[in-house]
């Protein structure tokens, strides 16, 4: 009987594992304030972790597969203002974005 309850509890766990995954991809951004708002538009419904990397540019997600995909979370921080290799960010959208995070035009400094 223990043997049982052990075999479906581990196969809860495995079964909640394969929806958990992870994921990157590079999006455009220079510093730390764009580190901010990455991370904050990655955090769609469903995100567990966002970070960005300001060398990399490489965002990392960790999310439940089964609430969000990487779809969704490339079109969030899109935008935020920040071109992504799956969608590129509206005009109006990169324009709101601080000079100092300008990465489009290259007039900006990097932390």
């Amino acid at each position: 009987m223990m043997t049982m309850m052990f075999s479906i509890l581990n196969l809860s766990v495995f079964a909640q594992n394969k929806t958990t995954q992870t994921d990157t991809i590079t999006i455009s951004g220079n510093c730390s304030q764009c580190k901010s708002r990455i991370e904050e538009a990655a955090y769609v419904k469903g995100v567990k972790s966002a970070v960005w990397n300001t060398q990399t540019k490489v965002l990392t997600v960790i999310y439940n597969a089964e609430k969000t995909d990487m779809e969704k979370i490339a079109v969030s921080v899109a935008k935020a203002g920040h071109d992504n290799r799956m969608h590129t960010s509206a005009e109006k959208d990169y324009k709101r974005l601080p000079a100092c995070c300008a990465y489009r035009s290259g007039a900006c400094h990097h932390e």
